[in-house]
């Protein structure tokens, strides 16, 4: 994830300069969580890991990544879903987001701040997200609360599909590094059509 302060390239050297400082412990405590990369760093080396952040998107994160420990099953969720039967063999969480990926675009939240549509009457249109782009997300995040609503998800199961939604948003956003300012021209990753990736929640809940 593109975001001020992301340590993922610095954690290996950390862990390092606490080998050779012979710095012992089973704990490891991330203040300032961020990403949370650091502490599912630390969590695959077998530390016990505490972590906080005051923004919401690093809580989901931190729910997804460090205090779940398991893929979601999705027990009360599928059988809802009307999935095709060339996915039978699929992996539960692929079944959903399969699924979120063929929703119903909607003009939510993200469109209507974000896009130059949902914003055409500001004297300078916002370009953080393409139209289409700004109505799948929407689609899919309020889709994500409805379950949540009519009590089809865990709490687990919530917040890894929150995390799949933060994690996939940067690589469609027109910005260059945080979303205080967008780019006045549209870089090639913000036109592409948005197909939502569930690589980096498989890769790091186990």
């Amino acid at each position: 994830m593109r975001f001020i302060g992301n340590k993922e390239n610095l954690v290996e050297k950390i862990y390092q300069i606490l080998q050779s400082k012979n710095i012992l412990g089973n704990s490891f405590f991330d203040f300032f969580a961020g990403t949370s990369n650091v502490g599912q760093f630390f969590k695959k080396k077998s530390y016990q890991v505490f972590s906080s952040d005051l923004l919401y998107f690093s809580y989901v994160l931190q729910k997804a990544y460090i205090e779940n420990n398991s893929e979601p099953q999705f027990d009360k969720l599928l059988p809802k879903l009307a999935i095709p039967n060339n996915l039978l063999f699929a992996k539960p969480l692929d079944l959903v987001i399969d699924y979120l990926n063929g929703i119903e675009q909607k003009e939510g939240f993200i469109f209507q701040n974000y896009t130059p549509k949902g914003t055409e009457n500001l004297e300078i249109p916002r370009m953080y997200f393409s139209n289409e782009n700004g109505k799948i997300i929407d689609g899919i995040r309020t889709q994500i609360e409805q379950w949540k609503e009519e009590a089809l998800l865990s709490e687990n199961e919530y917040f890894i599909l929150l995390a799949c939604l933060i994690e996939t948003v940067p690589f469609y956003a027109n910005i260059s590094g945080v979303y205080a300012a967008f780019q006045k021209i549209w870089d090639a990753r913000a036109v592409k059509k948005y197909i939502k990736s569930v690589y980096y929640v498989r890769e790091h809940t186990n």
